[in-house]
């Protein structure tokens, strides 16, 4: 089980429904760039795309949402406009995701465009989803099983909600090992103390969302962890994560299944 810290710099707030959008940064001081974060998923009217332009460092670096932009995503080569509904934020209740299909976005803002392409993966079922006592026995943690689809390059991300609240950690697992096998993962999130507010009690309501990622949207992921050094103060300063958006943007573009189970902790 490969576990990532999600110990990002920076959290916006954006969305109809307060989504969190979190990018990890590494500018100069005069340095401004576009950040695009775009979504689309095998549920129905969940498509998003997030625009934002980063701040100057000594303006605090905050993230400012960026209206105006014409944003399109082809579906197989047929052409959705997505309407911007607030500052920032665009979006279609028309386009559901298909597992095969490919997905082109275009994003164009001040006579720049922003382009990136993803093909949405088979989609892999939460076989069981369990809470269980880690390997001490004092703190309980999510249990997932599935099973991979054998002969496909398959990725997956793992997001933990307890009571409604997003875990900050991020999971991810690959079939590199694994392929075609029924895995069981523990979802160690790190808790080590019984005050910790993000432990899982008796009674608490836990659900795990499971997320079929390509290749390069897994990379995006896990390149975050990788450049995020190991949090000490004497450690180097992150570079960018990967993306697949091509023409000098921050983020990504993600096609991706969702499969989804809900469990009351024992």
């Amino acid at each position: 089980m490969k576990l990532l810290v999600n110990s990002f710099l920076l959290i916006l707030l954006v969305g109809v429904t307060a989504c969190e959008k979190v990018i990890d940064i590494d500018v100069h001081e005069s340095d401004t760039l576009y950040v695009i974060e775009g979504v689309i998923t095998n549920e129905s009217g969940n498509c998003n795309v997030y625009v934002s332009r980063t701040q100057p460092f000594n303006e605090d670096n905050n993230f400012e949402q960026v209206s105006g932009a014409a944003v399109k995503i082809k579906d197989n080569g047929q052409e959705i406009v997505l309407t911007e509904t607030r500052p920032g934020v665009y979006q279609t209740t028309t386009l559901t995701g298909i597992p095969g299909h490919r997905y082109d976005l275009s994003v164009s803002i001040n006579n720049q465009v922003f382009t990136a392409t993803c093909t949405m993966p088979q989609p892999v079922k939460i076989d069981t989803l369990y809470v269980a006592p880690g390997p001490f026995g004092q703190f309980q943690f999510a249990t997932v099983g599935y099973t991979d689809h054998a002969g496909a390059n398959n990725q997956y991300r793992f997001v933990q909600y307890v009571n409604g609240t997003k875990d900050p950690e991020i999971f991810w697992e690959n079939d590199e090992f694994t392929d075609g096998q029924k895995i069981v993962v523990q979802l160690d999130t790190g808790v080590d103390k019984k005050d910790d507010p993000r432990n899982i009690n008796s009674g608490d309501q836990v659900t795990v969302e499971m997320q079929g990622l390509d290749e390069a949207v897994f990379k995006y992921w896990y390149s975050l962890q990788s450049d995020g050094g190991d949090g000490g103060g004497n450690s180097a300063a992150p570079a960018n994560p990967v993306t697949n958006i091509k023409g000098g943007a921050l983020g990504y573009f993600s096609a991706h299944t969702i499969d989804r189970r809900t469990v009351i902790a024992p």
